[in-house]
């Protein structure tokens, strides 16, 4: 039985209305695009290094519309379809970064301080006053070191069960609507066998904080193969000790196909409602994802695939 076939038995199908199916597919596009122009401009060269999120534009698209007002957002430098998609990054301000263009105006996560492919909001007004965070889409700066935003990810999930039982803290209404807020992160599969993916996921377990935690995998840590960097070449089945029982508490384990369209709807769905109303850890495992241009601009994975892997991806890209 397929992964779609499995949800549809379990549960009815989240499928958008064709008209919202047609922007996703536009909105993929644009993004799919503009990172196939970034690598050209870094190639003639424009600007000096380029990291881009082609290959999980679908995945992406599927955790924005899970994804409210007043959530955060920690991740990395893969996610550009994710931002575009919640209308928090247009193209101009894509390429502003990647060029690092010093002008707040025209590339407000950092002014080009940050590598490109690093995603930010800000939280501040322009007197210092904080703003509404329960009214806006939320993303905290992306960090270069891998794994690093899971700390990070794991003390904004911690913030919002504070807010839901620490009674303290209700009259703070800027900041939370009573702990309603998910944590959504996202990390590539090579990064989990990373120290701080580990303390992390085993503090959100503890916890018991409303944190989603989508890893990307496309089934390579740069020239390596998973199998040679996670246990039984599977994150999923390597933490499957932590899925929680009718018994004890856990994470939530979720399993789907990085070219899903429905299927990844649907466990987008069903994971921002576990965390957000029961404050439950939930983990997405997208597998089966592709990167059509190779890791970075510095690099050619032609050098290290094999010509039955590489047609492989041509024929499961997730737009296609």
């Amino acid at each position: 039985m397929s992964e779609l076939q499995k949800i549809k038995k379990s549960k009815p199908s989240f499928v958008p209305e064709p008209s919202a199916i047609l922007e996703d597919f536009r909105i993929a596009m644009i993004s799919r695009h503009a990172s196939l122009m970034g690598r050209k401009e870094v190639f003639m060269g424009k600007a000096k290094f380029g990291i881009f999120g082609d290959g999980k534009e679908l995945a992406q698209i599927a955790m924005a519309r899970a994804f409210q007002l007043g959530d955060f957002r920690s991740g990395y430098y893969r996610d550009q379809t994710f931002m575009m998609a919640l209308g928090e990054l247009n193209v101009k301000q894509y390429f502003a970064q990647l060029y690092a263009y010093t002008n707040v105006e025209e590339e407000p996560a950092s002014a080009g301080r940050l590598m490109n492919g690093h995603f930010a909001t800000r939280s501040l007004n322009e007197d210092g006053s904080w703003k509404d965070l329960t009214k806006m889409n939320n993303s905290a700066a992306d960090i270069s070191p891998t794994a690093a935003q899971m700390p990070k990810l794991l003390g904004l999930a911690y913030a919002s069960k504070l807010f839901r039982v620490n009674k303290g803290m209700k009259k703070l209404k800027q900041f939370s609507v009573n702990g309603n807020e998910v944590a959504w992160g996202t990390i590539g599969n090579a990064s989990t066998s990373e120290g701080m993916f580990f303390e992390s996921i085993n503090a959100a377990g503890v916890l018991q904080v409303p944190m989603v935690i989508s890893i990307w995998d496309d089934e390579y840590g740069i020239s390596v193969p998973k199998e040679f960097h996670t246990t039984k070449g599977s994150i999923s089945e390597a933490l499957a000790g932590f899925q929680r029982t009718e018994e004890k508490p856990g994470f939530e384990i979720i399993k789907v196909k990085g070219w899903n369209y429905e299927a990844l709807l649907q466990a987008f769905q069903e994971a921002g409602e576990l965390a957000r109303t029961e404050h439950v850890p939930v983990l997405i495992h997208v597998e089966e994802m592709t990167q059509p241009q190779g890791h970075s601009t510095s690099g050619s994975h032609e050098r290290y695939k094999s010509k039955e892997r590489l047609d492989w991806e041509k024929d499961w890209d997730c737009i296609k």
